[in-house]
C-alpha cells in the first residue's frame, strides 16, 4: 500500500525520515550510505502532493504531528 501526502499549509515542509523510525517501519534502510548513514528526507512545497510514498512515512512523529495540526493531508492508495 502506498500513501499520498499533500501539503495544505502555505509554507514548505521538510521531514527527516529518521533511520530508527522510518527505516525500521519500512523493513529496509533508505538512508544515504557512508561511514555514518544520513537519513532520507521528504520536502513538500506549499500545495504540492507527493504520491507513491511508503506507508512507513505515517509513523514518523513529525508527519503525525503535521497531519494532526492540519498542515498535511494523507491518503492511502493501492500500490
Amino acid at each position: 500500500m502506498t500513501v499520498s501526502l499533500t501539503n495544505t499549509s502555505r509554507r514548505c515542509l521538510v521531514f527527516v525520515l529518521a533511520h530508527d523510525v522510518f527505516c525500521a517501519a519500512n523493513a529496509r534502510c533508505r538512508c544515504a550510505p557512508g561511514a555514518r548513514p544520513v537519513p532520507a528526507s521528504l520536502t513538500l512545497a506549499a500545495g504540492v502532493t507527493v504520491d507513491g510514498l511508503d506507508e512507513a512515512v505515517l509513523v514518523v512523529p513529525t508527519v503525525i504531528r503535521a497531519i494532526r495540526d492540519g498542515a498535511l493531508a494523507a491518503n492511502r492508495g493501492a500500490s
